[in-house]
């Protein structure tokens, strides 16, 4: 369980609901992840949607990774004012505007996009002008998530030719990732799933080989099957994004051998007590404002008695029911309360307390988030 105290004195000054992270175990985190890839001979491009963070950005860019991950051409945007370079926007990019936006942050800086539809390329093509610099494309291939993505080996090759006939465009490789299956709980299923996941992916790599297509990327993955995913001999990079912060989802996720996924749990949100007029449960300030509801109810605290759990209670509120005979929290006292779904809870605040090893308090912009 982390350091952090909800009501030491590092966290004192902070107006609640707050985020908070522990610069520590995000480092550890970060470590353990890149001294994986490193280990297996594979890149890692951290996906950005997790923590949207300049700051992270450059811890993860300084352990080794190749480059980021994007969800947005906001995110990618804010991540290249911030000096983030090589940056892959993992979702197609379609309309005008977009595209527009697109090209401009090209000109400026190192991009890759991904397209799974001849219209996408030839739209991306007719928005780049003949002195542009070269664009790299990676063709998304559905892996099984039944989201985005071309469906057959066959489609692949037609749409990496086309990619390849266009002067302004580069085919650079694949992206397969399989959210489907990052948080399938049993190890051994997940182990399986990602194995499964693996077979139409390959055999894109195949066909394209025989059409002298071989592809230089192959992007993908998640926390959930990266473990898998580096044994597995399939991608070049991994597209890995809440190991930096964990949360509760991935809190229920176990390995093969029945234990926990080995990172550590650095994102909470700090709220205070702000009712306790019922026995057994006491009600705070985080609502659905405050953490994100797509996700299991939270199942870390520090600050009330282990066995309490969380409730939502409208957008501003939240119950904790405590365990019986459980001395409550005194109203006013503060209580860290552990992540949902960290990727968008992280996107209901503006930036992070984060709380530094020798006890002083940083704050960290968060950004890219659609305004």
């Amino acid at each position: 369980m982390p350091s952090l105290d909800p009501n030491g004195a590092a966290l004192g000054g902070v107006a609640t609901p707050g985020l908070v992270i522990e610069a520590a175990l995000v480092d550890a985190n970060i470590e353990r992840m890149q001294a994986a890839a490193r280990r297996a001979g594979v890149s890692l491009r951290p996906h950005a949607k997790t923590h949207k963070s300049p700051d992270i950005a450059r811890r993860q860019r300084q352990a080794g990774a190749v480059g980021m991950a994007c969800a947005t051409v906001r995110e990618a945007e804010d991540m290249s004012v911030a000096g983030i370079s090589d940056v892959l926007i993992t979702s197609p990019v379609v309309g005008p505007d977009k595209l527009g936006r697109v090209v401009e942050l090209h000109r400026r800086s190192s991009i890759m996009l991904v397209a799974d539809h001849p219209a996408q390329v030839d739209a991306i093509a007719a928005a780049l002008r003949s002195d542009d610099p070269l664009l790299s494309l990676l063709v998304d291939v559905d892996v099984g998530q039944a989201r985005t993505g071309i469906v057959s080996p066959r489609d692949a090759v037609a749409l990496a030719r086309q990619i390849r006939s266009i002067s302004q465009l580069c085919f650079a490789g694949l992206q397969g990732y399989a959210g489907h299956i990052q948080h399938v709980v049993d190890g051994k299923e997940r182990r399986q799933a990602t194995e499964d996941a693996a077979v139409l992916l390959r055999a894109v790599v195949e066909a394209l080989r025989a059409d002298d297509l071989a592809p230089e990327v192959i992007s993908g993955s998640g926390t959930g099957t990266s473990a898998f995913d580096l044994a597995g001999d399939c991608y070049t990079e991994l597209q890995t994004g809440s190991y930096v912060f964990m949360d509760a989802d991935y809190g229920r996720v176990r390995e093969p051998d029945g234990t926990e996924l080995p990172y550590q749990h650095a994102l909470f949100v700090l709220a205070t007590v702000v009712s306790a007029n019922r026995a057994g449960q006491v009600t705070v300030d985080a609502g659905t404002k405050a953490l994100a509801v797509n996700g299991p109810a939270p199942d870390r605290f520090i600050g009330v008695p282990a066995g309490s759990s969380y409730a939502f209670a409208g957008d501003e509120h939240g119950t904790i029911k405590l365990p019986t005979g459980a001395m409550p929290p005194a109203i006013g006292s503060r209580v860290l309360i552990g992540a949902t779904h960290c990727d968008p809870t992280v996107n209901l605040h503006g930036s992070y307390h984060v709380v530094n090893a020798d006890g002083g308090l940083t704050r960290w912009p968060i950004v890219g988030r659609y305004s």
